[in-house]
């Protein structure tokens, strides 16, 4: 059998779900497992698949893991609970913290091995958990970035939508003294306020056209980032995003989207790569839904 690369999408808990994809993909100690991120949170068993992932790389199979948005989070949970403990404040703590308490140390260090993307240069590819912009850099060793070069990078674990045009930020300094309630409202919404004499614009960004969005904030001419991303990393592989709905895998022109959701009672999928080879879907149907989508539930 000829070398393979298998990368598998988001699989949030669901342990009977991966551990029968792995079964009907075949997997060799020949192939390379590649994992999108998000290893863990909504599904039932988290903790069972991170133990599993890391028992498989250390059974001698070859593994990579892909940082995703939730290993990020547990992530900073971690440090933040290692300084303040139960003062922590963060969204999901209950979660956070069952899961946490579910790990071994040897899970955890498993899981801060985790990478932000991973070239395959073999299939003209990369991996990432959401997607790239059309400003992001793909370093030869993030370790030497810079905390401003870091943070840029990072996106590649939570983009989705990008703005369609430039768009500009102004901040503005108003003197309201002496005005009425009512003055002010008018002021505070008026299109011309900023003509005002006693307004002064203080400072003006211009957001480039492919900028990041935060989830929610996307208009309806902001695109997808994967249908204007123009192949310059190869084919990009992500998760993230997920598709409910989706039979198989969702193809752009340069990108694949393997989230189908399976938490979300759909199915887990996974890329099967193979040199000179068409790229081939494997997916498992889902045994429940254990978790709503953002626009479902506001996730």
């Amino acid at each position: 059998m000829a070398k393979r690369t298998i990368i598998v999408g988001d699989v949030h808990g669901m342990l009977p779900e991966l551990k029968a994809l792995i079964e009907k993909v075949g997997l060799t100690k020949d192939d390379h497992l590649v994992f999108c991120g998000d290893l863990v949170d909504k599904g039932p068993d988290s903790a069972g698949v991170v133990r599993h992932v890391r028992e498989l790389r250390e059974e001698g199979f070859r593994v990579t893991v892909v940082k995703g948005n939730h290993e990020d989070k547990h992530e900073r949970f971690r440090r933040a609970f290692a300084k303040a403990g139960d003062k922590v404040q963060m969204r999901g703590l209950a979660e956070l913290k069952a899961i946490t308490e579910a790990l071994d140390a040897d899970d955890v260090a498993f899981l801060d091995e985790a990478v932000l993307f991973l070239r395959l240069p073999e299939h003209n590819a990369l991996v990432v958990h959401a997607g790239v912009l059309p400003s992001t850099q793909i370093p030869k060793d993030p370790t030497k970035l810079d905390k401003a070069a870091m943070g840029a990078l990072e996106r590649v674990m939570r983009v989705r939508h990008v703005t369609g045009k430039d768009q500009a930020r102004v901040t503005v300094e108003m003197d309201l003294t002496g005005m009425s309630e009512a003055e002010i409202k008018h002021a505070l919404i008026s299109d011309l306020a900023v003509e005002a004499s006693d307004t002064k614009i203080i400072k003006m960004k211009v957001r480039a056209k492919g900028s990041f969005i935060a989830l929610g904030s996307e208009g309806p001419n902001d695109p997808f980032w994967a249908e204007v991303y123009d192949g310059r990393f190869g084919q990009v592989f992500f998760g993230h995003s997920p598709y409910p709905t989706a039979a198989e895998p969702v193809s752009f022109p340069h990108a694949t989207g393997l989230d189908l959701g399976a938490v979300f009672g759909n199915k887990l999928a996974a890329a099967v790569l193979v040199v000179g080879e068409t790229t081939q879907f494997v997916t498992v149907e889902s045994s429940g839904k254990f978790s709503k989508t953002f626009f479902e539930d506001g996730d």
